[in-house]
């Protein structure tokens, strides 16, 4: 199997997975705290998503930055073993062991649905990414918030990402700084969240999920 069959099977299984643990582990409380902090209107019957990625982005959050217990979803689905098979428990772990981050696109491959990306936030490193979607959409200079997750094969994205036109990286690195606070309760990587979320309604490039 080529890496690029591995990545197609890793994206199928794993968006049902993430329907799996909501199905298993979705409450009033996880759909109402999550809506909220992300500015998600909820009338107590529905979500008002303003955009088509939202409802995949609010999933992403509900499962593996909320925390109940010091616990998220995803952490509980894997700790009690109700993975179905191999490629399950790779997908959950890569995925928990994951934090998000703000990364620019250096290069996009020709010959393949790859990107170089430089993380602006962490290590400030270049890394080899593997996305079919991004690699089609994205451009040298892009910004992008994801949550880059490794396999032993290659690196991707969750799924979900916020693509900012590149003249906006100054903005965001200095909201990031004004707005993320290490020594809060919360998980930088939820603060993160919280933040590039809202920032991405106002000044993200808004995609279509396919």
């Amino acid at each position: 199997m080529t890496d690029i069959d591995q990545y197609k099977t890793y994206r199928e299984v794993g968006t049902q997975l993430n329907s799996d643990i909501m199905e298993a582990y979705s409450d009033r409380e996880l759909i109402v705290e999550t809506a909220s902090e992300l500015d998600i209107d909820f009338d107590g019957l529905n979500l008002a998503y303003e955009f088509e990625s939202q409802m995949p982005t609010h999933f992403e959050f509900a499962l593996y930055e909320y925390r109940r217990n010091g616990t998220t979803a995803a952490e509980r689905y894997l700790e009690a073993e109700r993975w179905e098979s191999k490629t399950e428990r790779e997908i959950l772990e890569a995925t928990i062991d994951a934090d998000p981050s703000l990364f620019e696109v250096e290069s996009v491959s020709e010959s393949g649905p790859r990107l170089t990306v430089t993380d602006l936030l962490d290590d400030r490193e270049e890394h080899t990414l593997l996305d079919v979607n991004l690699s089609r959409t994205a451009e040298p200079g892009t910004v992008l918030f994801f949550r880059p997750v490794r396999y032993d094969e290659f690196t991707t994205t969750s799924g979900v990402s916020f693509p900012f036109p590149g003249e906006e990286k100054t903005r965001l690195l200095e909201e990031h700084d004004r707005r993320v606070e290490p020594d809060e309760s919360k998980a930088v990587s939820r603060q993160r969240f919280v933040a590039f979320h809202d920032l991405y309604r106002d000044h993200g490039t808004h995609i279509q999920y396919r």
